[in-house]
C-alpha cells in the first residue's frame, strides 16, 4: 500500500485526517468547558445553600424568640391582672378603713408603692416588644383606671383635712401654676375659715393657739412643694429660730420689714408675688395676724405665737 502524505490535505485522507485532529481539539475544549461550568455552577449551588441554611436558622431564631415574648407578654398579662384585682381590693379596703379625724400614714405609703407597682405594669404593657392582644388592652385599660383611681384616693388623703373637712386641691392647682399671689390669697381665705374668723378678717391670740396643726400641714406641704422649698410656714419658722426670734432681723430677712429702724411693714400691696422675692416672703403670714386692720405693735408677739404653733 502506498504512503499517503498526510501533510496533503487536499486529498481525501488528508481531509479526513484534519477532520480527526479539529474534532479532538473540540472535544478537549468541550471537556475543559464542562469542567469549568460544572465547577462554577457547584460554587453556586453551594453558596445558595449555605445562604438558605442561614435563613432557616435566622428564621427559627425569630420564630423561637417570638414564642419567648408571647410567653412572656401572657405571664406579664396575668401578672398585671393579679395585681390589677388585687388593687382593686386594697383601694375599697382603704376606703372602708379611712380614719375620720387622722389621717393614717401607713395607709399613704402602702398607697404609694402600690402605685409604684402599677406605673411599672402599665410602662411594662406599652413595650412594643410585646404584641397587644385583646386581653392585654383590656387590662391596660383597667389600670389606667386604677392609677385615676390611685390619684383620687391620694387627693383625698393629702388634700382633705380630715378635722376642718376643706379640700385644698384649688390651692395646690394655684401653686402649680405659679399663680402666688392667687395662692397667697387662697391661703388667707382657708385659715380664716378654719379658725371661723372670716368676719374679722384676721386671727387674735386665741384663735391661733386653737390653729389645726394638720390643715396648717397640708397648707404648708403645698407651698413647700411647689416653691422648691421656698415657700412655707416651715421655712418662716426656721428662718425665725435663725434669727434668735428678733421680730426686726426676721422681718428684714423675708421682705415683710422696708424699714428696721422704725419697724415699717411692707404693705400687703407692696408684697412680692414671684419667686424673686426674699427666702419664706410668702405666704404673707402677716397679714393674717392683723397687719393692716389692727395695731402693727401687735404684730410681733403674734407672729412669735403662731410660729411657735407650727
Amino acid at each position: 500500500m502506498n504512503n499517503i502524505d498526510v501533510g496533503d490535505w487536499k486529498t481525501p485522507l488528508g481531509y479526513y485526517e484534519r477532520a480527526i485532529e479539529e474534532l479532538s481539539r473540540a472535544k478537549e475544549e468541550l471537556q475543559e468547558e464542562l469542567k469549568n461550568i460544572k465547577a462554577s455552577n457547584i460554587q453556586i449551588l453551594e453558596s445558595s445553600i449555605q445562604n438558605f441554611q442561614t435563613e432557616i436558622h435566622s428564621l427559627k431564631s425569630e420564630v423561637q424568640l417570638t414564642k419567648e415574648k408571647l410567653e412572656s407578654a401572657e405571664r406579664t398579662a396575668i401578672e398585671a391582672e393579679k395585681v390589677a384585682n388585687d388593687a382593686q381590693t386594697r383601694i375599697q379596703n382603704f376606703k372602708d378603713n379611712l380614719p375620720e379625724s387622722t389621717i393614717n400614714f401607713q395607709i399613704i405609703e402602702e398607697l404609694a408603692q402600690l402605685k409604684g407597682q402599677l406605673s411599672q405594669l402599665l410602662h411594662l404593657q406599652k413595650n412594643p416588644a410585646f404584641p397587644e392582644s385583646d386581653s392585654q388592652k383590656d387590662i391596660l385599660e383597667s389600670l389606667s383606671s386604677l392609677r385615676s383611681q390611685f390619684s383620687q384616693l391620694e387627693a383625698e388623703l393629702t388634700l382633705v383635712s380630715p378635722t376642718s373637712g376643706i379640700n385644698y386641691s384649688k390651692l395646690r392647682d394655684l401653686l402649680a401654676e405659679n399663680k402666688w399671689q392667687e395662692a397667697d390669697k387662697e391661703t388667707y381665705i382657708y385659715m380664716l375659715r378654719i379658725s371661723e374668723r372670716e368676719e374679722e378678717s384676721w386671727l387674735d391670740d386665741g384663735e391661733i393657739k386653737r390653729l389645726q396643726r394638720h390643715d396648717l400641714r397640708i397648707i404648708n406641704n403645698l407651698w413647700i412643694k411647689y416653691s422648691d422649698s421656698k415657700f412655707g410656714f416651715s421655712v418662716q419658722k426656721q428662718i425665725w429660730q435663725d434669727s434668735k426670734e428678733d421680730f426686726k432681723r426676721f422681718g428684714d430677712r423675708v421682705g415683710w420689714l422696708v424699714n428696721l429702724v422704725n419697724s415699717e411693714w411692707r404693705r400687703y400691696e407692696e408684697a412680692i408675688f414671684s419667686l424673686d422675692a426674699p427666702e419664706g416672703h410668702l405666704p404673707y403670714t402677716v397679714r393674717l395676724l392683723g397687719l393692716g386692720y389692727r395695731n402693727p405693735g401687735e404684730i410681733p408677739h403674734r407672729l412669735k405665737r403662731f410660729l411657735s404653733r407650727y
